[in-house]
């Protein structure tokens, strides 16, 4: 779904990024969390209309996006460490040590950073930004097999950053608090596979 085209307002909805004839806009949940979600979403994903950090932070009032990568090149400004370094924040990490695994098991988090990227992208984030790898790791159970989704996954344990927030919102405040997020995502693919083979999305 990456294009380098730049959107027409008149064809794309500027809000969700999808064409107009299946923009998922009117039916955004509002999932309400204890957690704060830090989604760090490199650069390269923001003009993607198969980003779905973009939906968590339209369908979460707890949840904010933070742009980063791309290299000093792009200007971006650094990301805070002291925000990452507050109390409470957990990165939300695949494979997790044992003891930060335990660690994550007592108590609930008050922040989770999830970084928005591709696993080489993620990889490289985690190692340009030190405060990272201080912080306790939330490893998620595997993801839904056999489940449609906008790109295909290279790790058994890959999945969309809606997907694993969704995960992570159902480990700790519940799986009706999470399902809202898991049938945005649902449908969302619904729409763009049948627009591909233009069927009828209603």
């Amino acid at each position: 779904m990456r294009s380098n085209k730049p959107r027409d307002e008149n064809s794309h909805c500027p809000r969700c990024y999808q064409r107009r004839e299946i923009c998922i806009c009117p039916i955004l949940p509002t999932v309400k969390t204890k957690t704060e979600f830090l989604i760090l979403r490199h650069i390269w994903e923001t003009e993607r209309p198969s980003n779905t950090g973009r939906l968590v932070a339209l369908a979460m009032p707890n949840a904010r996006i933070i742009p980063c990568g791309g290299g000093t090149r792009i200007g971006l400004a650094p990301v805070d460490d002291e925000l990452l370094r507050l109390p409470g924040t957990w990165l939300l990490w695949p494979d997790g040590t044992d003891a930060q695994t335990r660690a994550a098991d007592l108590t609930q988090p008050s922040r989770i950073v999830v970084i928005d990227a591709t696993w080489q992208q993620a990889r490289r984030l985690y190692s340009t930004l030190p405060a990272l790898r201080t912080l306790p790791r939330l490893a998620l159970p595997a993801p839904i097999r056999g489940r449609n989704r906008l790109r295909e996954q290279h790790r058994s344990d890959g999945m969309s950053t809606i997907e694993a927030v969704a995960a992570a919102v159902a480990r700790f405040e519940g799986d009706e608090t999470a399902r809202p997020l898991e049938e945005l995502y649902d449908e969302l693919v619904r729409r763009i596979t049948s627009l591909r083979w233009g069927s009828n999305t209603q």
